[in-house]
């Protein structure tokens, strides 16, 4: 579609014929906060751009600009997987691995290495795929989830599936390969009050998508590398 998602919503709603209050009412919302998502004036958060999708029968991608590769994403995922393929990576962490990777990525050239669209959450930005692709992947058993005595939930790539990781580039699997030394030994907690510091997540509130562009506005030491 081209431009920002506020200009995407309004040019899905009028394509098909629906006026402003006809959508708002089918949120539940005054025509008067509708308005201002069209506006840009309010950022919708994920239910509503879910809801506004099946609304306007398109996919949630056609809000973005930006380009995603689900696919590309998952072998991301196997790729942190394999760095860790001793013990396993608790889930959250895993989850903000994987935001660092397409952000700095961003940060760096501009384009993110999957695409796919992360929303804040309580525990830091987590992508909107991830929670469904850990339980798609476990129910094939191409992981293992081990639930430690903290409640902690260890990820484990499964010793008898051989991923596919054809879509990385040797320059993917560099940044990959130093963002899991840089965060190898340390805690989930820090990684979690890391990305809790960064521009993406202080500017979003819980439940909305996180821009990539904000990733621009961070301080050069801050993108992926730890606090000393």
């Amino acid at each position: 579609m081209g431009g920002n998602i506020a200009d995407n919503i309004t040019k899905a709603r009028v394509a098909r014929g629906l006026t402003q209050e006809q959508v708002a009412n089918f949120l539940g919302i005054s025509r008067a906060t509708y308005i201002n998502i069209e506006s840009g004036k309010s950022k919708p958060n994920v239910d509503v751009i879910e809801r506004l999708a099946g609304k306007l029968n398109v996919p949630v991608a056609e809000f973005f600009d930006e380009p995603r590769n689900n696919e590309k994403f998952k072998q991301m995922y196997f790729y942190i997987l394999q760095r860790f393929k001793d013990h396993g990576v608790p889930k959250t962490k895993l989850a903000k691995l994987l935001y660092l990777a397409d952000f700095s990525n961003y940060y760096d050239y501009l384009v993110p290495m999957s695409g796919v669209r992360y929303v804040r959450r309580t525990y830091g930005p987590v992508a909107d795929i991830f929670f469904e692709m850990t339980e798609d992947m476990y129910d094939k058993g191409e992981i293992n989830i081990d639930v430690l005595s903290g409640g902690a939930n260890m990820v484990i790539r499964s010793s008898t599936y051989q991923p596919d990781v054809s879509q990385l580039s040797d320059t993917d699997k560099k940044r990959l390969d130093d963002i899991c030394e840089l965060w190898k030994d340390k805690r989930t907690e820090e990684i979690v009050n890391y990305t809790h510091g960064q521009k993406p997540w202080k500017a979003c509130l819980d439940g909305e998508y996180i821009p990539y562009s904000l990733i621009t506005q961070e301080d050069p030491d801050h993108v992926y590398t730890p606090v000393a």
